[in-house]
């Protein structure tokens, strides 16, 4: 082998175990995901003596819903936050069925996917009681959804509606206003 030879393969050896041989294992680590530690999480998002759960941004999607329904602890909740979480319509029916929450008054479900159908579903859920405040902004809600709370009896304390960054037409809008007049907050655009 000839010395500009060695030199060209020292080269390749170079950029293989330094560039190469480093994306191969990132790229691996990131297919291989740790299942999600939901008890550890729940744990972790338990704040104010156990009175507020906050699992914004933990991506426990709907399977992870369907464990949180089973917890004990959920009687004492307060508030519970599931921003970006990718809950769907299913997490939406897994939220009606849990099971009554007296003591819940904030529900915080943005930027999660339950469009119109999880939007008519939870309108339904007769399983928070006294919720004074439910966030449903950048849902994907259009105007089935949205009018589907505004005809709603099952939240008869319900102060504040966020709807922010849906799909709703004018139309829509101001049906809202009209018939939700009496919250203290109508968030829609």
């Amino acid at each position: 082998m000839s010395r500009k030879q060695f030199q060209h393969f020292i080269r390749l050896l170079f950029v293989f175990v330094f560039l190469v041989v480093p994306f191969a294992v990132n790229a691996q680590s990131i297919d291989q995901k740790d299942p999600l530690d939901f008890e550890k999480l729940f744990a972790e998002g338990l704040k104010r003596r156990g009175k507020t759960l906050d699992l914004s941004g933990k991506k426990i999607g709907d399977e992870g819903l369907k464990i949180l329904s089973q917890q004990k602890w959920l009687q004492k909740l307060t508030k519970i936050e599931l921003r970006y979480n990718d809950i769907t319509e299913e997490g939406a029916k897994t939220l009606a069925l849990f099971p009554t929450l007296p003591k819940l008054k904030v529900l915080i479900l943005r930027h999660n996917f339950l469009a119109d159908n999880g939007a008519v579903i939870l309108s339904q859920a007769k399983n928070f009681p006294n919720l004074m405040e439910i966030q449903l902004g950048w849902n994907e809600i259009r105007d089935q959804g949205a009018v589907a709370f505004a005809n709603t009896k099952n939240f008869p304390k319900l102060r504040k509606l966020d709807f922010r960054g849906n799909f709703l037409s004018g139309a829509t809008k101001s049906e809202l206003k009209k018939t939700l007049a009496h919250l203290k907050a109508l968030k829609l655009y």
